[in-house]
């Protein structure tokens, strides 16, 4: 009888940059994870169900989804130590980057590989919202509403830079007029699509429902 592999389970804090109110997921996996597998897993989690490729840096080496030869690397082949902390960036076109730290490595049980999200704070932003600046500024327009368009205050602030740049032709602040506005569009746009946002709002209950139909899931896979 072939004997299952010992294995670790990483208990990793994972913390997304740019964003407050501040968003973290803890989470427990298997140091045999494959990274592709990981990349799952936190997609899940957070309620992401598109796949725009991962990113992980660590010991000064990086590792994406698009090179053949290292995307399948498994955790354990990191060497990872307590308190060590490596970057993972979930969806390279937005850039979500995630500061993850081992907390802890402890023993792990046999035929108990499945991962469990074991505690977070503050709600996944919007998938495609244009990452940390989309999400920033959709939740500055929710907080704000239309004082953060105010017509008197931008044309102000148009107004200062033109005399700051004299040189520029005029055509030069009447494209950002529009820029301004198209921008304030698309924010109120994604608002209505996506909103309204609840950025403290973590459910644990949820999440690991979520990996519950995940591991379901691969024990389907042929």
């Amino acid at each position: 009888m072939v004997k299952t592999p010992s294995f670790k389970r990483l208990i990793l804090r994972a913390v997304l940059r740019q964003v407050s109110p501040m968003v973290i997921r803890l989470v427990s996996v298997s140091d045999h994870m494959p990274l592709p597998e990981f990349h799952d897993v936190f997609r899940t989690i957070l309620g992401w169900n598109g796949d725009l490729g991962y990113i992980v840096r660590v010991h000064g080496q990086e590792i994406n989804s698009f090179r053949r030869k290292t995307r399948s690397k498994a955790l354990h082949e990191f060497k990872l130590h307590r308190q060590e902390k490596f970057l993972y960036v979930c969806d390279t076109l937005h850039m979500w980057e995630w500061d993850v730290r081992v907390l802890d490595i402890q023993e792990g049980v046999e035929c108990d590989h499945a991962p469990v999200c074991l505690g977070g704070r503050g709600a996944a932003p919007p998938e495609f919202c244009g990452g940390p600046t989309g999400y920033r500024l959709m939740l500055k327009r929710q907080r704000e509403g239309a004082a953060m368009s105010d017509p008197v205050r931008l044309e102000a602030g148009v107004q200062m830079l033109a005399e700051a740049c004299p040189g520029q032709a005029a055509r030069t602040w009447d494209l950002l007029r529009t820029v301004l506005d198209e921008g304030f569009q698309s924010i109120d746009r994604r608002l209505h699509e996506l909103g309204p946002l609840q950025p403290d709002r973590f459910s644990l209950k949820e999440a690991n429902a979520r990996l519950s139909e995940l591991a379901q899931r691969w024990r389907l896979r042929p």
